[in-house]
Parts: structure tokens; C-alpha cells; sequence
């Protein structure tokens, strides 16, 4: 069993460091950084574990703190270099991912190639920090130092230090921005200076979404929900934003959505707590991003809300499913020339840029849920009988990425409709907003006349 705190260790470098790089665009790297010194390294697309060798045992623990593999090829090298370093225990930041002949890697091959047993023996290591050598927390005054020394130590093909540069100018970080990342297709840099920052500099992509919600403000838009579509028809929501439009956009626009809206089963709060309004899907944008993360800080998977369009219900919730979140998104241009349909805002988009990850291992055992308030209300006007059942559940299963917290179930029966029962679904991961939501459930279905069964 590991101790916690190796555990410990692992969730803190990722909280308090990794973290904390400030995002870039490359487009404006010349602006936003500055120093004398720098020292620059490619970043690769996979997922950063901290790997520890302790009592001539070795094993990695992503930014939960959670084993996620063991007895890999690579987990020997390291082994093996450490010690052959006359070093007795070590904890080293490093990035896994699986090389690629002709591309750079992509952190959706990581998982794959753990669940595939000809491909887990090509797995690779790219450490890129010294957390701590033989028990002493490692300091240098510059991250040159601490490459060079990570040089030294690892020097196997299948355990290599991260590619680095140096550099004495803005300029020269230009250049090797230019030639790896706009002339080699790398990901992005990382840039270390005198400075404690460190920036990470990434190319900004263009993706056309459309518009399926929004907030106001008193200018008008406050944001904007976006969504793709999947071949299937659905739509993938997986962005929400308004950098970029001018006050004049802003109140257009609002008066543009507020003629779309649409009932919605799906229901999500913005940070004042108040509600996106779900509209028609209509409206595209070409929106820009900086980056898309198929993985939070906390290594767990995005998971994206799964929605489908009906004309006479409007947003119906399907489900959750894998997917991404983005990073400096900016509203570049209304697409009047483009639909919201499967070819002008398709998913592919998306995957082109950050393939989405695959839920780890199988089904595991899910919480119980929980019912938390039950109504039910009778009517009857002659041989007319008509009933109205509200139940409130908590699912306990919000963790696994697949369920909504909190879901509404209503059930409306009536004895002389040609549709004898009529039933809807409410879903919120916010309780005080989904108690809210049942009490104008029941408010807007229950006048005079009815009466509660207990």
C-alpha cells in the first residue's frame, strides 16, 4: 500500500505547481513574457505523473494521488537509472505518453496503449522536474539547473528528459516557438526565466459551435453556451463564454436569442447562480481557444453534457459523455454562412485537436440513490381522474462523470387524455437550485382543487 504522503506529494506538485503555469498565446508571446535567461522546453501531449523510486521500489501517481499503472518497461528504466545515479530514492515529475513515428504524441494514445498489451511496452517517460533526491527537496536557481541534472540521470530512450533550449532573448523564444510548435506541430512551450513564473505557451484554434443557451447582464450577453454535433445528431456541449463581442454584439444578440427560447430538461447555473436560458440552435459562432483539456488538474476526465434537440420538447438530456474543456476562449465572428449541423459545427473539431479519453477500467459499483422529497397530488371532476407524482432524487453518482447530481422526475397522468401519462425529467448538480426548480414544478401543475396524498 502506498503511503499517503507519497499521495500527498503527487496532488500537491500538480496543485501548487504544474498547475499554475500562466497559458500564453503564441501569437503574443513577445508581450507577455519577459526576463533575460530563458530556458525552454517542449511540451508534450500526455499525462504528467509523479514518479518515485523509494526502498529500490517504483511506482507513478497521477495528480489524484491514484496508482493508474505498474509494471511498465518504462518504470524499469527509471529503476534502473536512479540507481546506476548512486541515487536511493528519488521523486521526479515526468510526463507519460506513447512516441509516434512522423507526429507528435496525443494524451488519448495513453490510455489506449495501458489497456493494450502489445503497446504498454512502448510507453515512455519524459521527466521535467526534481521534486526531491535522496530525501532532500531540490532547489536551483534557475531551471536550466535542474534539466541538467535531470540530463545526467536519465539518459535511456524510453526514460529522456523533456527537449530543452536556451535562450537569451524574446526573441529567440519566438523562434523556437516558430520552428516547433508552428514548423514541427508540438504542442506548445513551456518557458522557465529568472522569474517564478512559468508560461506555457500554446497556438489558438479555431472551432465553429453553436449557440444552444445564454445569461444576460445588464449590457446584454453576459455568455454564451456552445455546443458540437456528433454524427448521431446530438449535440455535445462543451464551452460557455463572451470574450470578444463589443457591447453593441452583446445587446444584438440578447435581443436575437430571447426570441428562440426553448423548454429544456437540462438546466445549469452560471456563478450567480442564475440559470442559462436554452434557446433554439440556430445561431453559429467561430469561436477561438487556446487550449482544450481532456483532463483536469485533478487527472479525472472531462465529461461533457450529451443533449438532444426536439421540436416540440426542446433540449432533451441524454447523458454525459467524455469529452473537453477549453481555456482562453474568445468569440471571434458570427457564421451566417454556417448551419448547426453535423458538417458545419461537427464534433471532429474537437477530436482533431484533443482526442477525447475513454473512461478507465470497467463498470465499477455506483452509489445507492437517495429519494429526498416526494409528492403526489390527486384531482378528480366527475369520472375525470387526474394524478401528479414529483420526485426528487439525489443520485450519489455526480462523481462518476455520468450523472447529474440532483434529477427532477415528474409524472402526469390523466384519465380522459388520448396520452394517458406524460412524463418529464429535471436534471441540476446545484441542490438549492434544483429544490427551486420543483417548487415551480409544483406551483405551475398544482391550482386549485388538488389534493396532496400523503
Amino acid at each position: 500500500m502506498i503511503e499517503q504522503k507519497y499521495i500527498q506529494t503527487a496532488i500537491d506538485y500538480k496543485k501548487n505547481v504544474a498547475g499554475k503555469f500562466v497559458l500564453v498565446e503564441g501569437a503574443k508571446l513577445k508581450q507577455r513574457i519577459d526576463g533575460q535567461r530563458f530556458a525552454v522546453t517542449r511540451k508534450i501531449d500526455g499525462h504528467m505523473q509523479v514518479v518515485f523510486y523509494v526502498d529500490g521500489q517504483v511506482f507513478m501517481l497521477n495528480a489524484s494521488g491514484k496508482e493508474r499503472a505498474s509494471g511498465l518497461k518504462c518504470l524499469d528504466a527509471f529503476a534502473e537509472a536512479v540507481k546506476a545515479a548512486g541515487l536511493k530514492q528519488a521523486i521526479i515529475a515526468a510526463e507519460l505518453y506513447l512516441p509516434r513515428d512522423g507526429g507528435r504524441p496525443r494524451c488519448g494514445d495513453v490510455q489506449a496503449a495501458l489497456a493494450d498489451d502489445a503497446k504498454r511496452d512502448q510507453l515512455a517517460l519524459a521527466p521535467f522536474d526534481i521534486i526531491e533526491l535522496d530525501g532532500e527537496a531540490w532547489k536551483a536557481e534557475h531551471y536550466a539547473d535542474t534539466h541538467n541534472k535531470l540530463c545526467t540521470i536519465f539518459q535511456n530512450e524510453q526514460v529522456k528528459p523533456v527537449q530543452m533550449r536556451n535562450a537569451s532573448s524574446n526573441d529567440e523564444v519566438q523562434q523556437i516557438y516558430e520552428e516547433w510548435v508552428e514548423g514541427e506541430g508540438a504542442e506548445g512551450l513551456v518557458v522557465h526565466s529568472e522569474s517564478p513564473i512559468v508560461w506555457k505557451v500554446k497556438t489558438r484554434h479555431t472551432i465553429d459551435a453553436a449557440v444552444i443557451g445564454y445569461t444576460t447582464a445588464e449590457r446584454g450577453i453576459r455568455d454564451l453556451m456552445f455546443a458540437v454535433r456528433r454524427p448521431d445528431g446530438l449535440f455535445q456541449m462543451f464551452a460557455l463564454g463572451s470574450t470578444g463581442m463589443t457591447d453593441e454584439d452583446r445587446a444584438d444578440i440578447a435581443k436575437r436569442l430571447s426570441e428562440k427560447h426553448v423548454e429544456s430538461q437540462y438546466v445549469l447555473s452560471d456563478s450567480r447562480g442564475i440559470a442559462y436560458q436554452m434557446v433554439k440552435p440556430e445561431l453559429v459562432f467561430e469561436i477561438s481557444v487556446l487550449e482544450l483539456v481532456a483532463r483536469g488538474n485533478d487527472d479525472k476526465i472531462k465529461m461533457n453534457p450529451l443533449l438532444k434537440y426536439d421540436e416540440a420538447q426542446g433540449w432533451l438530456m441524454e447523458s454525459t459523455t467524455p469529452g473537453v474543456s477549453v481555456l482562453g476562449i474568445t468569440l471571434e465572428r458570427e457564421r451566417t454562412d454556417k448551419q448547426p449541423n453535423e458538417t458545419d459545427v461537427r464534433i471532429s473539431q474537437l477530436t482533431d485537436i484533443c482526442p477525447f479519453e475513454e473512461p478507465e477500467g470497467g463498470k465499477a459499483e455506483l452509489a445507492k440513490s437517495e429519494l429526498l422529497e416526494r409528492h403526489v397530488y390527486k384531482k378528480v371532476s366527475g369520472e375525470k381522474v387526474m394524478l401528479h407524482k414529483f420526485l426528487l432524487w439525489k443520485t450519489n453518482k455526480e462523481q462518476s462523470g455520468r450523472y447529474p447530481a440532483y434529477i427532477i422526475y415528474h409524472t402526469d397522468f390523466s384519465s380522459s387524455r388520448k396520452e394517458l401519462i406524460k412524463r418529464d425529467m429535471l436534471y441540476s448538480n446545484d441542490e438549492q437550485q434544483i429544490r427551486d426548480l420543483l417548487a415551480a414544478e409544483i406551483a405551475d401543475n398544482i391550482k386549485k382543487g388538488w389534493e396532496e396524498i400523503k
